[in-house]
């Protein structure tokens, strides 16, 4: 059944010839940016002339990763335990379910991955060239080399966690008979992860573009192009933390959260940049801008005050600011553009966009994942799941992240959610735990650091002037070091108001009570593995169906097996993805040890 040894699933996707059809996908007037017209078939010799071509094989490349996102959803999601089938499933998406995949399943055909990885090092090639022949400056070859061969890494990731031991390209294949050669550069996990950290930290550049027209701002109604390219700093964090690095990865993820800290503490980047900001609704105000499960200020307990501002997270991504806030790395699909959006025809049980019906929340995830949350004013629910991830329509539920442009009447438009601030929280938090901090972690989850977590009373219980010391440390005047250090004080008696103010944490945003630390959690260790699962568990109810659920599993497996054998295995399946088939009543599953994890990688 398995066999690594060879590409031959790959071939009918890498064909080079002598002329190369660059069909050129942008979500914006490309005319506004540059003089290159999509679709266009330019010679192979004659194609990277200059800059513009440089930008637009990008924005191509771009485009042909953006077919990606149906593969890479389903397989992450429904190979795990929050996304199941319905009864109008294929029996294609009922193999991927039960791990049991047929030769001819196109969602295991690796070859749109391997398309994607041979476009980047065609595209990397050739910039060396153009950089040898001064068509590119340095600093122009820097941030376009950079990016390509950042989402290059992305996809080996992902492929390395969805199959296990895969074959490792680097190098452009200019004739099919050359696939050949590649036979035996098949890397495991572990050492696809060490060559995958090597190749992002001799990037010339981790900085996003800042010289490029791809970036240029307010282009047919997009307020900033920045995020849809991928964010280089969270991908080598990333990978450190599959590597069990968790200093660098800390480090690295401390970087992005610190954006906006050194500004004046009245600019909006100082208080809500990534800082999953959170605060009260004075209804008199208006309509929330922020990310936030609210109720109306002084009607905690009034259902009718109830507003989920939290899933306007997956409503208006492209056009406003704010979103800024959240999404670090997104792609939008347009309808006046290929590839067509069709994640909807997915999940949906009424008839938006044809709608299917094939995939649906698991019962285990409804029932027992966000439908055992309670809310602070006892509200019993994550409003993250049912009125935010899920609706629910009579009796079924389906996944509505992908689908709320659609009901809002903006036809075969819709987003791909790939990195947003909750995840960096949580990455980082998962870092900063297992580097020996877990009461930091577990305020980046639950209230953030304004919350009860910093909040420090003297001996005799009485408060410190200020009513509190609001940051990071072991005690008042003992903050921690960088970087676990953070500045949450909103004082008067001396005036302060720091960067991290308005932290409502993961859970405290969705307004959701504090997870108590258990009473046997008695030393440093007990406390790093609680933290660990709490996180596991919290992400995905933040991040549920949005493609990462697989990853985070896995990630902690591997970990956890390399400390006690046979402890990954226990945490990936007894604990997490097992319960979903005993809830469903499916008894033939079976994913309990790290062998039977990967999907298979056929001829």
């Amino acid at each position: 059944m398995y066999n690594h040894n060879n590409l031959h699933a790959t071939k009918s996707l890498l064909r080079i010839s002598g002329a190369i059809c660059f069909s050129l996908f942008l979500s914006f007037s490309l005319h506004s940016c540059m003089d290159v017209v999509p679709g266009e078939v330019v010679a192979y010799e004659d194609y990277y002339s200059g800059l513009d071509d440089a930008d637009a094989a990008i924005l191509g490349l771009y485009g042909q990763f953006m077919g990606l996102a149906e593969q890479v959803i389903v397989l992450n999601e429904l190979h795990a335990d929050l996304m199941d089938v319905t009864t109008n499933a294929t029996p294609e998406l009922e193999e991927i379910n039960r791990n049991t995949p047929s030769k001819n399943n196109p969602w295991i055909n690796v070859s749109n991955f391997y398309g994607v990885i041979q476009n980047c090092n065609d595209i990397l090639h050739n910039y060396n060239i153009m950089l040898a022949e001064n068509k590119l400056t340095q600093p122009e070859y820097d941030e376009r080399y950079s990016d390509v061969a950042a989402l290059r890494t992305w996809v080996y990731l992902q492929l390395s966690n969805l199959f296990g031991k895969v074959p490792y390209i680097t190098e452009p294949v200019i004739a099919l008979e050359d696939l050949d050669k590649y036979k035996q550069n098949e890397l495991a996990p572990d050492d696809m992860i060490k060559e995958l950290i090597a190749c992002m930290e001799n990037l010339p550049t981790l900085e996003d573009y800042r010289l490029s027209k791809l970036i240029e701002k307010a282009i047919d109604t997009y307020y900033s192009l920045v995020p849809f390219f991928i964010n280089k700093k969270c991908l080598l964090g990333d990978l450190y933390l599959y590597n069990n690095e968790y200093e660098k990865a800390a480090r690295i993820y401390r970087e992005l959260l610190s954006t906006g800290e050194s500004e004046a503490p009245t600019t909006r980047d100082n208080m809500r940049k990534y800082r999953l900001y959170s605060d009260v609704w004075r209804t008199s105000d208006g309509t929330p801008n922020w990310f936030q499960i609210l109720y109306a200020l002084d009607k905690n307990d009034d259902a009718d005050s109830f507003y989920n501002g939290w899933r306007n997270i997956f409503v208006s991504t492209t056009t406003s600011s704010y979103a800024l806030d959240e999404m670090i790395w997104f792609v939008a699909y347009d309808t006046k553009f290929a590839p067509a959006y069709t994640l909807p025809q997915l999940f949906n049980p009424v008839n938006y966009n044809n709608g299917k019906y094939y995939l649906k929340p698991s019962d285990y995830a409804v029932e027992d994942i966000w439908g055992s949350e309670i809310q602070k004013n006892s509200y019993p629910f994550d409003a993250r799941g049912l009125t935010g991830a899920y609706g629910q329509i009579g009796d079924q539920y389906f996944i509505r992240k992908y689908s709320y442009l659609e009901e809002y009447s903006i036809d075969n438009c819709g987003n791909w959610f790939l990195y947003r601030a909750a995840m960096l929280h949580l990455r980082y938090a998962e870092a900063a735990n297992r580097a020996g901090y877990p009461q930091l972690a577990w305020a980046l989850v639950n209230d953030g650091i304004p919350g009860v977590s910093f909040n420090w009373k003297k001996e005799d219980d009485s408060a410190y002037p200020g009513d509190s010391i609001q940051y990071s440390g072991y005690a008042p005047g003992y903050p921690y070091p960088e970087p676990y250090y953070f500045d949450g004080r909103f004082v008067d008696q001396p005036y302060i108001r720091a960067p991290w103010r308005y932290n409502g944490g993961v859970r405290g945003r969705a307004n959701l009570p504090n997870v108590p630390f258990p009473d046997n959690a008695t030393t440093t260790q007990d406390s790093i593995l609680f933290v660990e699962k709490l996180i596991i568990r919290e992400a995905a109810l933040e991040l549920g169906f949005e493609g990462h659920r697989w990853g985070d599993l896995v990630r902690v497996a591997r970990r956890l097996n390399k400390e006690t054998p046979g402890a990954g295995d226990r945490f990936l399946w007894d604990e997490n993805i097992a319960k979903k088939f005993r809830k469903s009543g499916a008894a033939d599953v079976d994913m309990s040890s790290e062998s039977k994890w990967y999907f298979p990688l056929y001829e």
